[in-house]
């Protein structure tokens, strides 16, 4: 949902988890309808909490089950993704679960409802957790960060795999760590793909049980979350899974010579 210029008025097959971070940056585009992946659907439906927020809005809503199609890779999703819940607007226009993902997108295509109103709450969470020489920042989505996060560690609400046909990173500065959510891992491992990325670029990083935090939320991630997998820089570290986000920060600080 970050790629798009301009979506006014039409309807979206996205790659992006069903959480409310997604609802909103769908929201603040202007949609007709959209399609997400439930990524596991996780801790208090977080990963669907986009379907009742749309709703609200007037907008067609649906996600496809996580096992059925790729996290992060909307032509998956298009030709195999399996609906698994909509929004009470998206079965208003014959929306359903066990629908294919592009079978639904035409049904709310075909309802021709309109833009969302710009009148919602599209306002996501950027916030310093902790200052110094290695500060920690929450981002609900990987799409906030920029050069302003160079050398923090970064608590992503984002899901953890790395877009389809992603060309330019969408972590464009050299970042200390970060943690994702593992969008109940899925189909093909995808919701832990970009841990491998960062791995290779020398970043540690791990991915939050979708069940133990709020997805979409950096915040819940950081208060609540537990490791469920990392990569080998965080593994040398000594981090796990089991671990926490802080444990996770404070490793990486303390191999930085920071401290906690």
């Amino acid at each position: 949902m970050t790629q798009p210029d301009d979506a006014t008025g039409t309807t979206v097959i996205t790659g992006s988890h069903g959480g409310i971070s997604s609802g909103r940056y769908a929201a603040s585009l202007g949609v007709s309808g959209v399609v997400f992946n439930d990524a596991g659907i996780g801790r208090d439906e977080a990963g669907v909490e986009s379907l009742p927020y749309l709703d609200d809005l007037g907008c067609p809503a649906a996600v496809v089950d996580n096992d059925t199609a790729r996290i992060a890779d909307g032509v998956d999703m298009a030709r195999n993704g399996e609906i698994s819940r909509v929004n009470d607007v998206a079965a208003a226009l014959g929306c359903e679960p066990g629908q294919n993902a592009l079978d639904c997108a035409a049904a709310m295509h075909d309802g021709d409802l309109g833009p969302v109103s710009a009148d919602a709450d599209t306002d996501l969470t950027e916030v310093e957790l902790d200052g110094g020489d290695v500060p920690i920042w929450a981002v609900d989505s990987i799409g906030l960060i920029s050069d302003h996060h160079e050398g923090a560690i970064t608590i992503a609400g984002s899901h953890g795999e790395r877009l389809a046909g992603e060309f330019e990173t969408y972590v464009p500065t050299e970042i200390a760590g970060i943690t994702l959510y593992d969008a109940g891992v899925g189909k093909d491992d995808a919701g832990i793909g970009r841990l491998a990325t960062m791995n290779d670029r020398g970043i540690p990083a791990a991915a939050v049980d979708v069940d133990s935090a709020h997805i979409g939320d950096a915040v819940s991630a950081w208060d609540e979350g537990v490791l469920s997998h990392v990569n080998d820089r965080a593994a040398s570290l000594g981090v796990e899974p089991g671990d926490t986000p802080r444990d996770f920060a404070n490793a990486v600080r303390d191999a930085l010579g920071a401290g906690t």
